[in-house]
């Protein structure tokens, strides 16, 4: 699994025990002038603190518009780059990596792609009402797999709900029993003007700086983010960079988020059929 190391590591997993591809600091602020301008868009929207971003709020709002909409598609992508001849270890090879949710039809879709291999390297995820379809295309050859799962409308909305917070705000408990985030909170995002994303208008803020703790690079020596967000409380957009020591070498790593198509239905892919007559019997 560490040649496959999954990009949505950024901290969300999907439903049915597949991984998704991983300071509780509400953000910093300024005098919190209310005054909507080129500057500070939205101004006076309850996931803005002045400056910066109150993130507990921005997260509840982003998750639960997503789920109100009743569906969206997390597309995520990864370009890495290393200055050795040899792979790091641990690394995340670049990669696409795509999960979508349909709470209408109860369906989900993961789709996960490696980018820099000769022949195709995709692994793909299908689950609708309690059968999960799976293949698998590398080296040359295509894998199928069907099961069945026990799985909930209300399981599949916490999953949705969950998978919808990568990146921004991912909670884990610690041995102590304390709740730790990692996500925007680990950035010093700063408001910095308007910006836009699929011809919507958002307020765009700006980071350069990253406290967290990351195993890829192990060391990161320079990182900057750009974060968008929707009037609304969606974050449609989040970029995301590192540059540092790995593995005694230099390594850099672009991660962008996308949050799209909210409330779009889910068609069941062309290779249902064949997953089926592959495991039938």
């Amino acid at each position: 699994m560490d040649r496959r190391r999954v990009l949505a590591g950024l901290g969300a997993g999907v439903a049915v025990g597949v991984a998704g591809c991983s300071g509780d600091d509400d953000g910093s602020g300024d005098d919190g002038a209310d005054d909507d301008g080129p500057d500070r868009p939205f101004a006076e929207a309850e996931w803005r603190d002045g400056d910066g971003l109150a993130l507990e709020v921005l997260a509840e709002t982003h998750a639960e518009s997503l789920v109100e909409a009743g569906g969206f598609t997390l597309f995520s992508t990864a370009e890495t780059s290393h200055d050795g001849d040899a792979e790091p270890t641990p690394w995340l090879p670049s990669q696409t990596y795509e999960s979508g949710y349909d709470l209408e039809n109860g369906r989900q879709y993961v789709k996960q792609e490696m980018t820099e291999t000769e022949e195709p390297d995709v692994t793909e995820l299908y689950v609708a009402g309690d059968e999960l379809l799976f293949r698998r295309r590398a080296d040359g050859e295509t894998q199928y797999d069907r099961q069945s799962v026990d799985r909930s409308d209300a399981d599949l909305e916490e999953a949705m709900r969950q998978e919808a917070l990568t990146g921004i705000r991912v909670g884990a408990e610690t041995a102590a029993g304390e709740t730790e985030y990692e996500g925007l909170n680990r950035w010093n995002a700063t408001s910095d003007g308007e910006g836009q994303v699929r011809d919507e208008p958002t307020a765009r803020f700006t980071a350069d700086e990253f406290d967290g703790d990351r195993n890829i690079p192990e060391a990161a020596e320079t990182a900057s983010a750009t974060a968008h967000v929707y009037e609304s409380g969606v974050v449609p957009r989040l970029e995301q960079s590192w540059t540092g020591e790995h593995d005694d070498q230099q390594a850099t790593v672009d991660v962008d988020i996308d949050y799209r198509n909210p409330g779009a239905e889910i068609p069941e892919p062309d290779w249902a059929d064949d997953a089926r007559e592959a495991t039938d019997g």
